[in-house]
């Protein structure tokens, strides 16, 4: 319960700062992760300044996020997180808001979409993919009159996720200006706003245009968001071909929210083991939220992305791409090395053709799946009033083996109290900082309560804020082999932020008079 100290008397004021400057813990200091790796959040709002963020193309800093692309034809851009570099041991979970929006339609669809993409840490300077439908990660090949449209895929590429609106992404096509491997012969109920994943970029084949940045990227798994009903999803079987799946949505939408609806989506990559100590590729989840305070939609629903992955070359030349002719030749059988990279790097981009929209991002998030989540905790006091703030009522760490099957489970009873700290001067800073003085007050940590008390400056006016970061606990086997890591640094939160309001009415204070005394006359 959160207190603001509403008529207290001297004493009691006094008993409290007391209590809460005696039981006060000092700074201290954490282990290094074991993992080698440290959450990441930015708004994306206004931020040119990141040294860590790369633009490409037409994208564009804006205070309302990375602009990938404006509302007009023929745009392309991208934006790479080149700056971080993540462990892929543990997984990863992202979190991302976008918007899809304003535009021209083409045929009552606008478009592209915009991907999210996994690519190998050891690329330097990764150069993004094909625009139009292959949405900045997979490949185009032409044959000789369009040459100037040829693009290799994302270099170094792992994994594509798209919010394919015009719905190309997954389709294979052989024509003179696009030579792309994918989904043929389907007839699609919903053919637009799909969820696609393609795989990793292939080896090279020939040298008569399918050579390397121009094979593999295969769909692995597709699901429109619109219906349940009807041929609405594919996914790549072991024999190469493509198994017709259908949709449970707890609710269908539109990838696009013109009208202002409320879009973020939720990325997880969890190792997929095949043992207790052996691993091959990872379980993927994709859900996206439709609204503020919603519960996300489970679009797919732990796809396993093996290392090894059999799938067709289906948009082949009959002889060469190096030509002016049409004449396709037959399909090869391929398997897909999808190595899981050592460190990875990610990104985002976007294009708009014919039809088109506005594709903007904010607010990413990476951390490692089941790591702690803190929320934000808002209170207020009056003037000279300490106020207590139980941070930990509204956050969670985690408690279990991590599992698909047997998932672990999420509460603030998983919190390790003495992990908290305020914030922190970078991501790989180990000192966990129990009290902060700022002009608008001072904030001290108390370990053994879990409560933070802002004890307001005497000039306080306004709004006070400061971020905090928990974690959970590491468990071990009587082994010593560590079963639950949540107590490592790379599962840290990202940060969350309280903030203090200056009450104007309904304080009370206590008056101290002094007494008069008056002397005898003598």
């Amino acid at each position: 319960m959160k207190k603001n100290f509403k008529g207290l008397s001297l004493m009691s004021l006094v008993f409290t700062l007391l209590t809460n400057f005696v039981y006060a813990q000092t700074d201290s200091t954490e282990v290094a992760s074991i993992y080698g790796f440290y959450s990441y959040s930015s708004s994306l709002m206004n931020a040119s300044s990141a040294s860590e963020l790369t633009i490409q193309g037409n994208a564009s800093h804006t205070s309302t996020g990375v602009q990938l692309t404006p509302a007009s034809s023929g745009q392309f851009g991208g934006l790479f997180i080149n700056g971080r570099t993540f462990t892929s041991v543990n997984g990863l979970h992202v979190e991302f808001e976008y918007e899809m929006k304003n535009g021209t339609a083409l045929g009552g669809t606008f478009g592209d979409g915009l991907s999210f993409f996994l690519y190998d840490g050891a690329v330097a300077s990764p150069t993004i993919g094909a625009p139009g439908a292959g949405i900045g990660y997979s490949y185009n090949r032409t044959k000789d009159t369009y040459a100037s449209q040829r693009k290799a895929g994302l270099s170094g590429a792992y994994l594509g996720i798209a919010l394919d609106e015009f719905g190309n992404f997954k389709s294979k096509r052989f024509q003179g200006d696009s030579r792309v491997n994918g989904i043929a012969g389907v007839t699609w109920s919903q053919s637009t706003s799909h969820v696609t994943l393609r795989g990793a970029r292939g080896a090279a084949i020939n040298t008569t245009g399918l050579g390397a940045g121009f094979t593999g990227y295969p769909v692995l798994v597709t699901r429109s968001t619109l219906s349940n009903t009807g041929t609405v999803g594919r996914i790549l079987q072991a024999d190469r071909s493509y198994l017709a799946t259908s949709n449970t949505l707890a609710s269908v939408f539109d990838l696009r929210n013109n009208a202002g609806e409320f879009r973020k989506v939720y990325l997880d990559l969890i190792p997929h083991f095949t043992s207790p100590t052996t691993t091959d590729g990872f379980d993927i989840k994709v859900d996206i939220q439709t609204t503020q305070n919603g519960t996300p939609t489970n679009i797919i629903n732990y796809y396993h992305y093996k290392t090894s992955v059999p799938y067709t070359e289906n948009a082949n030349p009959q002889s060469s791409d190096f030509n002016a002719s049409d004449t396709e030749g037959g399909a090869t059988s391929q398997t897909l090395d999808a190595t899981v990279p050592s460190v990875l790097k990610l990104g985002f981009a976007a294009a708009t053709g014919a039809a088109f929209q506005q594709h903007i991002i904010r607010n990413v998030k990476l951390t490692l799946p089941y790591a702690a989540v803190a929320n934000d905790d808002v209170t207020s006091t009056c003037k000279f009033q300490p106020v207590n703030i139980p941070v930990f009522a509204n956050d969670i760490a985690y408690k279990g083996a991590i599992s698909i099957t047997t998932p672990p489970t999420g509460s603030n009873a998983n919190i390790d109290y003495s992990t908290f700290s305020f914030t922190k001067s970078s991501d790989t800073d180990l000192t966990l900082y129990r009290k902060k003085v700022t002009p608008q007050g001072t904030w001290t940590y108390n370990k053994a309560t879990g409560i933070v008390t802002f004890n307001p400056s005497s000039g306080f006016t306004g709004t006070a804020t400061m971020t905090y970061t928990i974690k959970g606990r590491t468990v071990k086997d009587s082994n010593g082999k560590i079963t639950e890591p949540y107590g490592d640094t790379a599962y840290r939160s990202v940060p969350a932020t309280i903030t203090v309001n200056l009450k104007t009415t309904g304080c009370i204070y206590s008056v101290i008079s002094n007494k008069m005394v008056t002397q005898g006359v003598k």
